[in-house]
């Protein structure tokens, strides 16, 4: 990978040091070209060309500001490769004072040409073909039936509303409700509720005739309104049967458009592929339109995510169990039986999955482990007095410009631009304190889903609380983490950031270097326990925090031993290998349980429990312990130990309570219990023969 640095002053208008920035650069293997200029957009466009050429490169990162990004993409569009853009300007030199911009935008410049090198080595993804056909449905009142004659010419429209007001031939009109919306882009079944089939109606007017309450509105067709008591005497004089109360109607479409009276509202199925939403008298209307139409016909789509679905504790044998996915908000994920259903049709790679899953079945193509906790260690490499990180939604880069604008100083945080803040899991916000941070900002937007992000957060604190890594002056004290939602923007940005950094100590963890480097590409519940182990050794702290009843992924398994057979039932049925069996023990680790409760309901005799608990101390455990244990019992034949007391017991009882059913007495099955397997079939033969 060869990689040319542009580096702009914008005319000396940024307070960095870009000599140091540079000087900075010489021990980066990548990079083949550095330079600077005081207006790259100007008078540099003729190195960057000359550079490539001379240089062979293989991309680019323009240093600087962002606004020009047109200018440079055109000259590099040319050479076949991609350009990087990194704003120093808003994001550093214009909002913090000049040596911790300085050393911010060398942090970010080492993770950007980090992150460049380490995309070109993955794999452009994979492509699914979707037939999505020439079927639209377009939904609404008042300007509804104007967007969806505009479709009319390149679709094949149907528009469900309440009100029509004119008539259109091109598009199907059905007067109703929209009740329900099952499948994916290309196949989507809606039904609707409807009380006229405009199809059969004639508007022959007896129905307005025989209303006794005047319920029945002629615009372009009849509708019954809200004022209905459903007296039938409309039903009864209707030539055609076109009237029946809430009939049920299923439509065919491809793509859905559902036209909204207010901006920003969005329609309840709308979060699918291929279901759009926009306000009547929103500009953004248009854009949703084209975005429609460009998804016409066949199309080919992104396939996101790589699932290992053979590791996934969802069920076994009929059983259900783990249900961390579920739900997902673009319906890719269902539950078929006892295994978890995955559409890649759906899927829109939020990665909310990937931070959900305990196991790390599912694992986005473009944004794997290891590319994210690159960026961190980069960012993080650098000598600022406080290192908190920022990981960022891509919709809040204009936020970060606009602040920078503003020229309002507040304190270096580090920006991490994820896909969606929603993949982030608890492992990547303590890694990021492992590899040297003092405290980390979420920053979302709205269409993150808060509730499962401060789930997230609070695991982070808490963990970070269990080992004395909190914040304050006290033992624990303090949070570490924090999330800024969308609706706190822009105007509270620096206050909430400037409060909360000016709060937070230097991270003990700084001082302690860790014993090992931690793989930060095995799954993730293997990378917790990792941290968890690398907490424990740095600190010496020894964690007493337990919660109860916890939503968290964790649980202790509870076996009466007086009931357990030893049968196995519940070490099968294990997908973590939490539970394992050696000869006539039982024997559980805490931190690989995932609380998937499928040994609960396996168990034949209902002899385990699961408690949904968090314990810290159980989590810095390395061996497991004995939750049950059984004497075996010897066979009468040739001493081998074979099977367990309880087992023994609890088939004795059963043959008792047999009342001497088959060829065989009670006492003579009681007997033969007693033999192991090779033994007990001649024993058997020898009884059968003394019997007759």
């Amino acid at each position: 990978m060869r990689l040319g640095i542009f580096l702009c002053t914008c005319n000396n208008t940024v307070n960095i040091d870009f000599k140091k920035v540079k000087k900075g650069l010489g021990n980066e293997k990548e990079v083949e070209v550095v330079e600077l200029h005081d207006q790259l957009c100007q008078g540099g466009l003729d190195y960057i060309i000359d550079d490539f050429r001379r240089f062979g490169l293989d991309g680019i990162i323009i240093v600087g500001c962002t606004e020009k990004k047109r200018i440079f993409e055109r000259v590099t569009s040319g050479f076949g490769c991609d350009t990087f853009f990194l704003n120093v300007r808003e994001h550093c030199g214009w909002v913090h004072e000049r040596k911790e911009a300085t050393e911010k935008a060398k942090c970010m410049l080492r993770a950007a040409i980090g992150y460049v090198a380490l995309k070109s080595s993955i794999p452009e993804p994979k492509k699914i073909a979707v037939d999505v056909g020439y079927d639209v449905l377009v939904v609404g009142d008042g300007g509804a039936i104007e967007v969806a004659k505009s479709l009319s010419n390149l679709a094949n429209v149907h528009l469900v509303t309440k009100n029509v007001q004119e008539w259109c031939d091109d598009v199907v009109i059905h007067v109703g409700e929209v009740k329900a919306v099952r499948g994916n882009i290309g196949e989507f079944e809606v039904e609707i509720e409807r009380n006229i089939a405009v199809g059969r109606c004639i508007s022959c007017g007896l129905c307005a005739d025989a209303c006794p309450k005047n319920a029945i509105r002629y615009d372009a067709v009849y509708t019954i309104e809200e004022g209905c008591d459903e007296c039938g005497d409309c039903i009864e004089v209707c030539p055609t049967d076109a009237i029946d109360f809430h009939s049920r109607e299923v439509i065919h479409a491809g793509q859905i458009l559902a036209i909204t009276k207010d901006k920003g509202k969005e329609w309840k199925w709308a979060a699918q592929f291929g279901i759009y939403t926009a306000a009547v008298d929103d500009e953004d209307a248009l854009g949703k339109t084209i975005e429609l139409v460009s998804n016409l016909g066949e199309i080919e789509k992104d396939k996101f995510l790589d699932l290992d679905l053979e590791r996934c504790a969802s069920g076994r044998s009929e059983l259900i169990g783990c249900e961390s996915c579920l739900p997902c908000p673009y319906g890719a994920i269902t539950r078929d039986g006892d295994k978890i259903a995955f559409s890649d049709v759906s899927c829109q790679g939020c990665g909310l999955c990937t931070s959900l899953c305990p196991l790390s079945v599912p694992q986005l193509q473009e944004y794997p482990n290891h590319l994210i906790y690159s960026q961190i260690e980069n960012l993080l490499s650098g000598d600022l007095a406080k290192k908190v990180l920022l990981f960022v939604c891509p919709e809040h880069f204009e936020t970060l410009n606009a602040v920078g604008r503003k020229k309002i100083n507040y304190p270096a945080l580090l920006p991490l631009f994820v896909p969606c803040i929603d993949l982030l899991s608890e492992t990547q916000i303590l890694g990021a304190f492992a590899l040297g941070a003092d405290g980390v900002i979420l920053l979302g937007c709205e269409n993150c889903h808060r509730e499962t992000i401060e789930s997230t957060i609070k695991f982070a604190n808490m963990t970070l609380s269990a080992f004395d890594l909190g914040s304050g002056s006290g033992s624990g004290s303090g949070e570490r983490v924090l999330l800024i939602n969308d609706g706190q923007l822009p105007d509270n940005y620096v206050k909430i950031s400037a409060d909360f950094v000016g709060k937070l100590n230097p991270s003990p963890l700084k001082n302690v270097k860790t014993a090992g480097k931690i793989d930060f590409d095995k799954p993730k519940r293997e990378v917790l326990l990792d941290l968890i182990q690398s907490f424990s050794s740095r600190t010496k702290a020894h964690p007493t925090l337990v919660a109860e009843n916890t939503q968290f992924p964790f649980a202790d398994v509870l076996i009466d031993a007086s009931k357990c057979t030893m049968c196995n039932a519940c070490v099968n049925m294990c997908s973590t290998n939490a539970l394992s069996k050696d000869e006539n023990k039982i024997n559980f680790v805490y931190g690989r349980c995932i609380a998937c409760g499928l040994c609960e309901r396996a168990c034949p005799e209902e002899a385990i429990y699961l408690k949904r608990v968090l314990d810290f101390s159980r989590l810095v455990e390395k061996e497991g312990r004995k939750v049950a244990e059984s004497e075996l019992i010897a066979c009468a034949g040739c001493g081998k130990l074979f099977m367990s007391r309880a087992a023994f017991e609890r088939i004795s009882g059963i043959l008792r309570e047999g009342e001497g059913k088959g060829e065989l007495s009670v006492e003579a099955q009681l007997e033969l219990l007693g033999y192991c397997g090779d033994c007990r079939a001649s024993k058997a033969v020898e009884k059968v023969i003394t019997f007759k």
